[in-house]
């Protein structure tokens, strides 16, 4: 259903309001920079209390906290007329099978220390006036007492750090590419004279690369078009209207599967009872699904000049002696204790609330936060944390409001007015096992706690496998480690490709070793696409928002305090 809103308003907010002009790329600039330097200042933070023992570790939650305190602290040094800026994303530090939500609070009991070998994923992100950067890196966590690695990581998750980097990379110059048509490597194309970069090329690149080293694209990777107000924040809430970008499902691991669903043994007839593998037509019984506001995600589009796109891509490594699914479990970090931590405002629900803290919660949500994820943490009057005064005091006060918090919190999320954000993680489920389910619903199953837009109910359409279906297989699944990077990169017809968030030049990736490497046709366009990056003359020209400089900031408040 959509939003009842005039045609004016709705020209003025996903139009006008998203012209790429100087003044709107400064505001991006300004989030990109503020997410560069956060997550180089929680890199030295680990470094220093995991690596090089200057510091008694940290755990999750007081590293989330202080990077958020950090992000807070630089968005409110600059531009003091905009109202609506903040954190566009909690910081979470999602460890080995996480894919995304692990940002504990100071009263979690899940709240843990990292482990030597443990590969952890910092997320962040910042707005500027509704104009968002969003960043995901992906660190190996070392033994403490070195200053560098004594060797690289092996097996399985170097190849999804391999994977993941280097499809991220790809994706971002190709995106480069659509400000310069002219250096689209030929191998990519298939009519020379159409040369655009579409959703289709960039799905072909990335499935390839993962392929190439063994590992399957997790559900819920995606390279999606951004705007005002529009991060994906606020995904499984609300359908956007007018989707562009190729967003990656179990659906896509599907042909592989049936492909590798004969063992030579015949194991996998027999432990299913068929002999035969029976394919479901899809389309069978189902009419044609009408889509005006184009809310489903497809891959026919084109990336054009003006647009900003982040750039998510997790890769989980592939058992190789096994065939299977790679998916995604919500069920929200159960067995480890963790609780919902990280929460959106539904600000289309109004409800009439009982308890005193509920009210008290729900007015300092709506006065201090905005359409933005958010954690109980940020309405305490000790948020953000101050530098200049006693740390353990500040973080011993951020904690009693937030136990204070949680007695409003579940009749605000009882009410729907706050929409918890699952802490997701990566589950292999071999496929003896998904063969064994039947599924008596066929194509009209859905999962109705997890609710899909018209025509995506079937993750596994095929074999007529719901959402439902695969939520129970779960049981049966084993964790999988996960690596990710995310960049946002905005296309400026004027300023050229500018990279708000992550790049080589700022943040070099973990020491990793992968026995595989880039196959097939793609390979040479991949090969050509970074010569192009690393020619600073005839090349790629991308420019990478940089760390700033914190000795300025500070100065630069003192003297506006003056």
């Amino acid at each position: 259903m959509a939003l009842q809103i005039s045609p004016k308003d709705t020209d003025l907010l996903l139009k006008k309001k998203n012209v790429l002009s100087a003044d709107v790329l400064d505001k991006y600039r300004y989030a990109g920079e503020i997410t560069q330097t956060c997550l180089s200042y929680l890199i030295s933070l680990i470094n220093d209390s995991y690596h090089l023992g200057k510091h008694e570790p940290y755990s999750a939650a007081e590293l989330c906290l202080l990077g958020d305190s950090f992000i807070q602290t630089l968005v409110n040094s600059k531009y003091k007329k905009v109202i609506e800026k903040g954190i566009a994303q909690p910081v979470t530090l999602d460890v080995n099978d996480m894919i995304v939500g692990y940002s504990p609070e100071l009263t979690d009991e899940s709240n843990l220390t990292f482990q030597p070998g443990d590969i952890v994923t910092i997320n962040l992100g910042c707005q500027i006036d509704g104009y968002t950067s969003n960043l995901a890196h992906t660190i190996v966590i070392y033994p403490s007492g070195l200053t560098a690695p004594t060797g690289p990581l092996l097996g399985g998750p170097a190849d999804a750090v391999c994977a993941s980097y280097l499809a991220t990379e790809t994706v971002v110059s190709l995106l480069a590419c659509a400000l310069s048509p002219e250096k689209i490597p030929n191998s990519l194309l298939s009519d020379n004279s159409n040369r655009h970069i579409t959703g289709s090329m960039i799905r072909k690149v990335v499935d390839t690369i993962a392929q190439s080293f063994n590992c399957a694209i997790v559900p819920t990777s995606k390279v999606r078009r951004i705007r005002r107000f529009l991060a994906g924040q606020a995904e499984g809430v609300v359908a956007e209207r007018d989707f562009k970008g190729v967003v990656w499902s179990e659906i896509d691991q599907e042909s592989d599967l049936l492909k590798r669903s004969n063992f030579q043994d015949g194991s996998a007839s027999a432990s299913s009872g068929n002999t035969d593998l029976s394919i479901i037509d899809q389309t069978k019984g189902r009419s044609d699904i009408q889509n005006p506001d184009k809310a489903i995600p497809t891959d026919d589009f084109v990336v054009s000049a003006g647009e900003v796109y982040t750039v998510d891509i997790k890769m989980a490594p592939i058992d190789k002696q096994e065939p299977g699914l790679v998916t995604v479990d919500s069920g929200d970090g159960r067995d480890r204790g963790a609780k919902h931590s990280i929460f959106i405002r539904d600000v289309s629900m109004s409800e009439q609330l009982k308890l005193r803290n509920s009210r008290r919660l729900l007015s300092l949500v709506d006065k201090e936060q905005s359409v933005y994820p958010f954690k109980l943490a940020y309405v305490s009057e000790s948020f953000p944390l101050d530098s200049k005064k006693d740390l353990a005091e500040q973080l011993a006060k951020i904690e009693k409001d937030v136990k204070i918090f949680r007695f409003g919190l579940t009749e605000c999320t009882n009410k729907q007015l706050f929409v918890p954000k699952a802490v997701l993680s990566c589950k292999f489920i071999p496929l003896r096992e998904v063969l064994k389910v039947p599924t008596s619903t066929g194509i009209n199953g859905f999962d109705a706690s997890n609710p899909a837009l018209p025509g995506m109910e079937l993750p596994l359409p095929k074999l007529g496998l719901t959402a439902l279906k695969l939520k129970t297989l779960l049981k049966h699944g084993r964790p999988v480690t996960v690596s990710r990077f995310l960049s946002t990169v905005a296309l400026s017809p004027d300023a050229g490709c500018v990279r708000l968030s992550g790049g080589n030049k700022t943040f070099t990736p973990s020491w990793v070793h992968s026995d595989y490497q880039l196959q097939g046709p793609v390979a040479a366009a991949v090969g050509e696409l970074a010569a192009l990056v690393q020619d600073e003359r005839f090349g790629l020209k991308i420019d990478e928002c940089r760390v700033m400089d914190l000795s300025a900031v500070a100065a630069n408040d003192d003297a506006m305090e003056e």
